[in-house]
């Protein structure tokens, strides 16, 4: 067993909701259409922080869950990655293979990131927070903490972590980025494309989706999400150690900070 695991026990609580979440909002991204990708990213962002918030009991307006989700960089869009869906059709068979090892990779680090923000705010709420609950400028003090200490560690989580379940859902989301799209969202694809619902409606059924995806033992999420928390485990690379230990580090400055 790791130190991860012996000295921070507390994280394995919520550690797979984390991880299936993260690979959620990777693939949204990769999801072939304007808008909607970053609509998507950014709602399972914020749902996932908006839930460890209720769950370790802190208080935490939407503001704040914005500045905690979303930070201050825009999610990456699959025409940055890939230059759209167009370009998968017309590439001859032999580049298919190289594209989507490339945008797994991209999109392996995109899930890695993601669960780093979400596994330190999962600690910061269990060990760190104090006082009243999150705003939007306490929000994004807390999301600058988050951002100081991931730069500040060196190295990263093993990127096979998430490559390999990745992969798999690169290829769905090239050939058939509606189903992919439906499965996120409930099924609720045609009213998301034409705005003819309520965000806040959509917002919480596409939440409820993503949980029932989750909750599933034989939905893709679920099973990528058990196996990748085995790996993670039993990997014996320090990064995350070091990395919340800087995050402790970065935490008890500021409050001396604040005190003086």
């Amino acid at each position: 067993m790791n130190s991860l695991v012996q000295s921070r026990e507390y994280l394995a609580e919520h550690r797979r909701t984390i991880i299936g979440r993260s690979l959620a909002a990777a693939i949204a991204g990769a999801i072939p259409i304007p808008v909607l990708d970053d609509w998507l990213v950014a709602s399972i962002r914020r749902g996932t922080i908006r839930r460890i918030a209720e769950a370790r009991g802190v208080d935490i307006d939407d503001d704040a869950v914005r500045a905690i989700a979303d930070g201050p960089e825009s999610p990456p869009k699959w025409s940055e990655l890939v230059g759209g869906g167009l370009a998968i059709r017309l590439l001859s068979k032999q580049w298919k293979k190289l594209l989507v090892a490339v945008l797994a990779a991209k999109r392996a680090q995109a899930a890695s990131r993601n669960f780093e923000v979400a596994t330190l705010f999962d600690h910061y709420c269990t060990r760190e927070h104090v006082g009243m609950g999150l705003t939007h400028g306490s929000g994004k003090a807390v999301r600058a903490l988050i951002d100081q200490a991931r730069r500040d560690t060196q190295g990263g989580l093993n990127r096979q972590l998430f490559r390999r379940g990745l992969i798999a859902a690169a290829r769905s989301s090239a050939k058939a980025p509606m189903n992919m799209a439906d499965m996120l969202t409930g099924g609720r694809v045609g009213k998301l494309l034409t705005g003819r619902s309520d965000e806040v409606e959509v917002t919480t059924e596409v939440d409820e989706a993503l949980e029932t995806q989750l909750g599933s033992e034989s939905s893709f999420l679920a099973r990528s999400a058990a196996a990748i928390e085995l790996q993670l485990a039993a990997d014996r690379n320090p990064y995350l150690d070091n990395l919340l230990d800087r995050f402790c580090e970065l935490a008890l400055a500021s409050r001396e900070e604040e005190a003086e």
